[in-house]
């Protein structure tokens, strides 16, 4: 099973699905994305992007296709559809129930007139369940990105919570300048009300850290860089062309500072059209080419292939070239001179990086030798990965390293089976029935009958390259490639799909699976495994995350926290609040496009057509469930709150080397 991060791209759109729909671009001479795409990319305004998306027809017909077939594919494949309306979620989440179901009926009973209003409001239905892996985003509205120069965080100082500047991309010395006003409104409400959005969370505080600054590790630049946060990048476009901040520097003593700054424009992938009649061709409607060198980064989705670049491009979430993108703005507009930049406290000394692999990083503490790091940054672990990390824990020892720090901040997605593959490196004495976590999947008659096509197909071996298995073959509907509890072995018929039960949740009937699991993979013995101080020992491990860890990455905090009791602590969110271990721990997800193919490989036409529009359709079709509970894990918020919290300060902001040692002080004094 996959859960799988975005990196490379793959954007395929059956062409013939859109044969019977027509928009019809404005006459010849009036078109409003001409200087749009006369631009290539460069100097863009905020008002060349606003009239090209204005200058795209409504269609009714094209409209209907969509609902007609996202109505089906929530309906009757999101496997959280009923349980999205759950009326109260326990703390840390505070998140309203959702019938997503409800919301796409009233908006087609909604009479329009506008094409972006009608794909936004349907962009933001989906995106209101709070659900990373499930989406409607069509390239059509999210070509470009926008970023403001400036970007923030909430630090505490002297026990209370402060909106300031992180960085600011103009040069003009901001960092750290308080900022008071936001629009004309208080600061930290504004970016609050923009958290309320995001997707990636039922924890508002979560959805707070995911609006502000951080930093992320990226393997490319060998080191940490600033993810500049969801309120200062966008994908849809903004409301107005320009965001005004009221800033306090120096002090309370100091005048305000009033400050303009206009939106950095960028395209997401090299958009090629010269009017709007070519813009709904290439961007909205044609599949396109893109390069790996593009704009648009990772995002938290499936594509169900162990293959690393059978992806697909999505929406901008670790925007880390947005930073790059916004040195070069428009000419500030403010009032008041620059201040200097102000001098920051000392940070602590830099960790020494021990060795770096595909989805881990290790490090050692030079104030606190005995202390190393483990910094995961993404879930592409196969069979190649586990050897290296093995080796690392081994230098760890030789080091004389006796304690460890798991860092899955900002900690992105991909396989699924990553969790309890992780797990088996400092819990290795476990039977690979306790390396399983249950989940289940929705039944329906299509899926039945395509499960019967499909059972015990081959995917070419790419199963066993460290991932449960790939859309080549049946994927999810694939039985053999699931656990049966009742004979304690692997499918060996179709029964999966055949023995359902029908279950009620929130006053909606649904079929689905008993209780499975993925094949589980148990380590080859490493002996020297048992001479380590922190094996089968949580007191000797530590996780710190800021709650944005991915699906994946989720399911390796909970194996460790939840399942193996070790200590997690959260930084961020709102002081005083708890703070989630991870933002959604979904089982597995597809993309529309990749359940069309399930269906293709089994000779069967898909229950519902691709959405005229190309862009990244999901839902979630298998949830997870902690041992004796009923609710699945996606909703089940008492298994989410970490054990400690830590603030943010302008020091452990900017330096992960600080929060780790403030996590080893507390940890281990």
């Amino acid at each position: 099973m996959v859960s799988y991060s975005i990196r490379t791209l793959v954007l395929s759109l059956s062409v013939a699905s859109l044969a019977s729909l027509s928009l019809a671009a404005p006459a010849t001479g009036t078109s409003d994305c001409s200087v749009l795409g006369a631009k290539q990319g460069t100097n863009i305004t905020y008002s060349d992007v606003a009239n090209c998306y204005a200058s795209i027809p409504f269609n009714e017909e094209a409209a209907r296709a969509t609902l007609d077939s996202l109505t089906t594919f929530f309906d009757d494949y999101y496997v959280a559809r009923d349980s999205a309306m759950y009326p109260r979620l326990a703390k840390p989440f505070q998140s309203d129930p959702v019938d997503i179901i409800g919301k796409l009926k009233k908006i087609g009973r909604t009479r329009y007139t506008n094409d972006r209003k009608f794909h936004t409001d349907v962009y933001e239905a989906v995106e209101s369940l709070h659900d990373g892996h499930a989406a409607y985003a069509p390239y059509c509205y999210v070509a470009y990105m926008f970023v403001q120069p400036m970007s923030m965080y909430a630090p505490v100082i002297n026990g209370k919570q402060v909106l300031k500047v992180y960085k600011d991309n103009k040069g003009r010395g901001y960092e750290d300048c308080t900022v008071i006003k936001i629009d004309g409104k208080n600061g930290m409400a504004q970016v609050k009300k923009r958290a309320s959005f995001l997707m990636n969370s039922k924890d508002p505080n979560v959805r707070l850290n995911e609006a502000l600054a951080s930093m992320a590790y990226k393997p490319e630049a060998g080191d940490f860089v600033v993810y500049p946060g969801q309120f200062a990048v966008r994908n849809l476009l903004p409301k107005n062309s320009i965001v005004r901040y009221e800033l306090q520097c120096g002090g309370g003593s100091k005048k305000a500072i009033a400050v303009a700054d206009e939106w950095v424009i960028s395209p997401q992938m090299p958009w090629q059209f010269t009017d709007t009649e070519s813009y709904i061709k290439n961007v909205c409607l044609t599949p396109v080419q893109a390069t790996a060198g593009g704009l648009l980064r990772k995002r938290d989705l499936v594509s169900i292939s162990s293959e690393r670049h059978d992806e697909v491009y999505a929406l901008s979430k670790r925007v880390f070239n947005a930073q790059a993108a916004a040195v070069v703005p428009p000419a500030p507009s403010v009032t008041s001179p620059p201040v200097a930049t102000p001098t920051f406290p000392p940070i602590y000394p830099e960790a020494i990086k021990i060795a770096a692999g595909n989805s881990t990083v290790f490090f050692q503490l030079k104030d606190r030798p005995t202390v190393g790091v483990i910094v995961f940054f993404a879930a592409m672990i196969d069979f190649n990965d586990i050897n290296f990390m093995y080796q690392s824990l081994e230098t760890f020892y030789q080091k004389g390293v006796t304690d460890i720090i798991i860092d899955i901040v900002s900690g992105d997605g991909g396989y699924a089976n990553v969790g309890p593959d992780f797990a088996q490196l400092f819990f290795p004495n476990k039977g690979p029935l306790d390396k399983l976590i249950k989940m289940n999947l929705r039944v329906t008659p299509a899926t039945q009958q395509l499960s019967a096509k499909v059972f015990n197909s081959s995917d070419g071996g790419y199963s066993q390259m460290g991932n449960m298995f790939s859309l080549r073959g049946g994927g999810f509907y694939d039985s053999s490639r699931f656990f049966d509890f009742a004979n304690n072995r692997l499918y060996t018929d179709n029964s999966l799909y055949t023995d359902t039960v029908t279950e009620t949740r929130n006053g909606r009937k649904a079929t689905y699976t008993k209780m499975t699991a993925y094949k589980s993979t148990t380590h080859p013995v490493h002996p020297n495994l048992a001479n380590y101080p922190w094996t089968n020992n949580p007191a000797r491990l530590r996780i710190v995350t800021d709650g944005r860890c991915l699906s994946a990455c989720a399911n390796i905090a909970y194996y460790l926290a939840d399942e193996y009791k070790v200590p997690t602590y959260g930084i961020g969110g709102t002081k005083g609040e708890p703070l989630s271990k991870y933002q959604y721990a979904a089982a597995g997800a597809v993309t529309q496009e990749g359940f069309v193919n399930m269906f293709a490989f089994g000779n069967m036409t898909s229950p519902f057509k691709p959405t005229p529009y190309q862009g990244i359709v999901s839902v979630v079709v298998a949830e997870f469930f902690a041992p004796g509970s009923k609710i699945p894990l996606e909703f089940d918020g008492v298994r989410y709150a970490t054990d400690f919290r830590l603030d943010y300060d302008p020091i452990n902001a900017r330096s992960r080397q600080a929060m780790w040692t403030q996590v080893a002080k507390s940890a281990w004094k």
